[in-house]
């Protein structure tokens, strides 16, 4: 079974963690998965994106212990790969970790009544630092209180400190995240794209939001082509044959 699922229809790409079995965990499949569901995303004709999850546990238990993932920020949104199409998620249970930084970047969201958010960072001693660029989305002082304590936060609670936009009854988010989507994929694209680029660039982004696009950049040349024909021509004394791949 693929562990993330993708479809088009009408303009909206709908990408689904399909992982229901471990709470939608994320682990190596899942981050490259999603890597390649943000790339198709960004470069094919979609207007915007509804990321949801498999069952009616969890959004995503955050890392999966039994395989750890190596880089996790791949599987984020708007982190990895840019993109001024509107990015939403439906959640349908817990968010915990890197899952409820995924909600924290993208978009919007829209989360049923029994979702419960959770960042146990701080509980077990680890902390990759995305989710540090709270400031700009959620209240300040209460996002605070929820990542320092590690206490669950409520899907009402996430609501009233802007983490996500709509609470709605059990089994409903994703038919509210994709009426959403509907309205926003039928109105001018050239102008939805502008407000996302616009609105996101007035916000200040944190160390690790900086580097990681950066990361992207330098990890594309380190596996290049040309870095193996720079070092090979080096070795054998004659000019590089450069080729930008």
């Amino acid at each position: 079974m693929t562990a993330i699922t993708y479809s088009s229809e009408n303009g909206i790409a709908r990408i689904t963690i399909n992982r229901a079995e471990a709470r939608n965990a994320i682990n190596n499949e899942v981050v490259q998965g999603l890597q390649e569901a943000w790339q198709r995303f960004a470069r094919e004709d979609d207007r915007v994106a509804v990321l949801g999850a498999a069952g009616e546990q969890a959004f995503s238990a955050g890392a999966d212990l039994k395989d750890m993932p190596r880089d996790v920020w791949l599987a984020m949104p708007n982190l990895s790969v840019p993109c001024d199409k509107p990015i939403i998620c439906a959640i349908n249970g817990f968010a915990v970790g890197a899952g409820s930084t995924m909600i924290m970047l993208a978009d919007m969201a829209v989360a049923e009544e029994q979702a419960q958010f959770i960042y146990p960072e701080a509980k077990i001693g680890a902390f990759a630092g995305v989710m540090a660029g709270f400031p700009p989305r959620i209240q300040y002082k209460a996002g605070l209180e929820w990542l320092m304590t590690g206490d669950p936060m409520s899907a009402q609670r996430a609501y009233e400190i802007g983490l996500v936009n709509r609470v709605v009854p059990k089994g409903q988010a994703m038919t509210v995240a994709m009426e959403i989507a509907t309205k926003i994929a039928g109105n001018a694209p050239l102008v939805v794209q502008a407000m996302k680029s616009i609105a996101r660039n007035t916000l200040p982004k944190s160390p690790t939001e900086q580097y990681y696009p950066q990361r992207v950049m330098l990890d594309r040349i380190s596996g290049s082509a040309d870095m193996k024909e720079g070092v090979a021509s080096f070795k054998e004394k004659r000019p590089a044959r450069f080729t930008g791949a």
